[in-house]
């Protein structure tokens, strides 16, 4: 592809994105919003970051060691504490009510909470193929911690494992297999991109493109010790019967069932 096909190619992309991004409505749960643009539950004010430690000591003690307790927003209104109440919302009716339920937000039931600073994530939830956070089949905190210290930078998801957020529902996939795809040691993420994407299965790119990342040498269309000239337009490395088990098989050393 030349490079006026390559500029047309993302021109398209970028129409689909914007597209989805502004057109798509998302659900969001019943709740008011002040003049802040943050969620709140009808008469509640702002009671600092020491009236909600006072109950959840626990989750203070893993906030003050998180990401999120580092990062500082700039611009915030007078009288909005930068704390548990930047994601909660104002606190006064859930301490008033000794923690009652439905007094308070809880981002796990609503990802618009997340979404006002990651904007971001929120259009890429709206491709084609994505998890169905914006569906409400699950949250943000399925995937992330938002108040655990464990957890990688800029990403809040386990320290454990590059994978094992990814394994707590797709366990079929984590093995151990008598041949391992070693792309797979690389992390979930070097094939798919976990939020959404314009590719079937969320992959970072179609048809054979996407293990051609990895998968070239300077005799190209050789690939390993075998010609692949008359096997590559017969379709994709995982759908045209070569090579199926992509994550890793317990049969063949080529990747097949």
């Amino acid at each position: 592809m030349g490079n006026q096909g390559l500029i047309r190619a993302n021109r398209v992309l970028v129409a689909l994105f914007l597209f989805c991004f502004l057109n798509i409505p998302s659900a969001r749960a019943e709740v008011t919003w002040d003049l802040n643009g943050m969620t709140a539950v009808k008469g509640a004010t702002y009671v600092g970051t020491e009236t909600c430690a006072a109950c959840h000591e626990k989750e203070f003690k893993e906030f003050q060691l998180s990401t999120h307790s580092r990062i500082a927003v700039k611009d915030v209104p007078e009288g909005v504490p930068q704390g548990c109440e930047m994601c909660h919302g104002p606190g006064s009716v859930h301490a008033d009510q000794d923690g009652k339920r439905g007094t308070i937000i809880n981002p796990r039931k609503n990802p618009e909470v997340c979404f006002q600073c990651h904007m971001d994530k929120k259009a890429e939830f709206r491709l084609p193929f994505h998890h169905p956070v914006l569906e409400g089949k699950m949250s943000c905190s399925d995937c992330h911690t938002a108040h655990g210290p464990e957890v990688r930078p800029w990403t809040t998801t386990s320290m454990n494992d590059v994978n094992e957020t990814c394994f707590k529902c797709h366990a079929g996939k984590q093995g151990p297999f008598v041949w391992e795809h070693e792309a797979v040691r690389e992390g979930c993420t070097t094939c798919h991109k976990v939020h959404g994407s314009v590719n079937d299965k969320m992959l970072v790119a179609r048809d054979n493109n996407l293990c051609l990342r990895c998968h070239t040498q300077m005799n190209f269309p050789t690939i390993g010790k075998q010609n692949h000239g008359t096997r590559l337009p017969q379709g994709t490395c995982f759908s045209a019967g070569c090579h199926t088990a992509v994550h890793g098989s317990n049969y063949d050393d080529h990747l097949r069932y």
